[in-house]
């Protein structure tokens, strides 16, 4: 009987260590196709990228690539992230068929992405105190927008 009990308190320690490792180390979260994930530890400080289809994960000690069509989200679990919303982010408006970039100098700032990283042809061109994308020089649809290194998602319908 004791020694049951003590099987069973230890199995209870060790549970409950894994779960708190889990929740004090925040990792993201890659979901594949074929309904496996991959965690990556964001003390990593992992940068992610999207370039010619293919997702890559980078960090002092990692190099990760996947093609994009194999990846269907990004989760996190874990812990805090203290992730906060960004204090810098670009000021925009909508002027007709045109977004307006305020306070960004070069059109070769603005790049347009698919979803799955492909790079799409679109036209800039100098607006007042900044850039403007003019929307009908691209297909309607879910868009990743690269503005200065900082990626915005749009729907262009």
């Amino acid at each position: 009987m004791k020694k049951t009990l003590k099987c069973l308190i230890f199995l209870l320690m060790t549970c409950y260590s894994s779960w708190l490792s889990a929740q004090s180390n925040p990792v993201l979260v890659l979901w594949h196709t074929d309904g496996s994930t991959t965690d990556v530890e964001l003390y990593l400080q992992p940068k992610v990228q999207f370039s010619d289809g293919k997702i890559l994960i980078t960090s002092s000690v990692l190099d990760m690539e996947y093609p994009a069509s194999e990846i269907v989200r990004f989760t996190y679990k874990g812990g805090e992230t203290s992730i906060d919303a960004p204090q810098d982010v670009a000021s925009f408006s909508k002027e007709g068929e045109r977004i307006i970039f305020h306070g960004v100098k070069d059109p070769k700032q603005v790049s347009v992405f698919t979803s799955t990283g492909m790079s799409v042809p679109a036209r800039v061109t100098t607006a007042g105190d900044g850039v403007a994308l003019i929307l009908s020089s691209i297909p309607r649809g879910v868009f990743v927008l690269s503005v200065n290194g900082k990626n915005y998602k749009i729907s262009h319908s």
